[in-house]
């Protein structure tokens, strides 16, 4: 017994290590990816990628302060410095804000949740882009204190309500109106939504691949069941995509009851009615019967 309680927790310490070392080598990966600043670039587009990059990291937030720490230098770099003077333990939110005082546009509270009110899905952009879009308005606006960090959630799904398409079939699939008194986090609304994105995407897909030419769609039909025409249709088909050459003798299931049309073995361009039907006898070829 003793011999299996050291066994398991020789385990458990291997197994503890090992993820200190994946989540280390993890974040130095994801520390690299983070643009540097100085104080002499443009802020705002490095503003927005930074607050990305942080916001998708599922680590401790002094692991977030620490890379944010190494991409900068610099004037940027002082002003961190200086906060850490004041309180050693300052949070990743408190220093993108003073970034942003120091280097951002000179914006009020009220201008920027008034942007972030006004902001609305555009034609052609996907739901997923207008909440990544929304989220960054988002952000600068809790910067400026128009908006608490408490109040993100339910302020971001209000405004996804407002500011999507009329009817937006994605909205009314994961019921979002219904949940605004217990929104999601980011994380997990944006998780939802490309999910929902993704699957919407393949049922418009298989469903082109059975479009007739006049837009007849199988899964919009209300008239009665045809399944031999339905079989006729799937053995063209068949035959046009190759895999009735592809698999010799083989074709698609034929519906019970359903027996083949006639073929037309006319050669092209032989006009009709100079080669006759197809006729078919039985023959014993070496004393076995069989069709020719």
């Amino acid at each position: 017994n003793w011999a299996a309680a050291s066994a398991n927790d020789w385990a458990k310490a291997l197994g503890q290590i090992l993820e200190k070392v994946v989540l280390s080598q993890a974040m130095l990966n994801s520390c690299r990816e983070l643009r540097l600043f100085a104080g002499v670039e443009e802020f705002e587009p490095w503003l927005e990628h930074t607050t990305e990059m942080l916001q998708e990291w599922a680590v401790p937030d002094a692991e977030k302060r620490r890379c944010l720490i190494e991409s900068l230098s610099g004037p940027a770099l002082d002003v961190i410095r200086t906060l850490k003077l004041i309180d050693p333990g300052v949070s990743v939110k408190d220093c993108l804000e003073a970034l942003d005082h120091t280097f951002g546009s000179v914006e009020g509270p009220e201008d920027s949740y008034c942007k972030f009110l006004n902001s609305r899905q555009q034609i052609g952009e996907k739901i997923s882009a207008y909440i990544q879009r929304l989220e960054r308005l988002l952000q600068r606006a809790v910067m400026r204190g128009a908006v608490t960090a408490e109040q993100m959630d339910r302020t971001r799904l209000a405004q996804i309500v407002r500011g999507a398409q009329y009817q937006n079939p994605i909205l009314l699939h994961l019921r979002l109106r219904e949940r605004r008194e217990h929104p999601p986090s980011y994380s997990q609304l944006i998780k939802e939504v490309r999910e929902e994105e993704e699957r919407q995407a393949a049922s418009e897909f298989w469903e082109a691949q059975t479009l007739e030419p006049d837009g007849h769609s199988a899964g919009k039909c209300h008239n009665e069941e045809n399944p031999s025409l339905v079989y006729g249709k799937l053995r063209i088909s068949w035959e046009r995509s190759g895999s009735c050459q592809r698999v010799r003798g083989r074709g698609p299931p034929r519906p019970a009851g359903v027996e083949d049309s006639p073929r037309n073995d006319r050669p092209a361009g032989i006009p009709a009615g100079l080669i006759g039907p197809r006729a078919e006898v039985m023959v014993k070829i070496e004393g076995v019967e069989c069709k020719a």
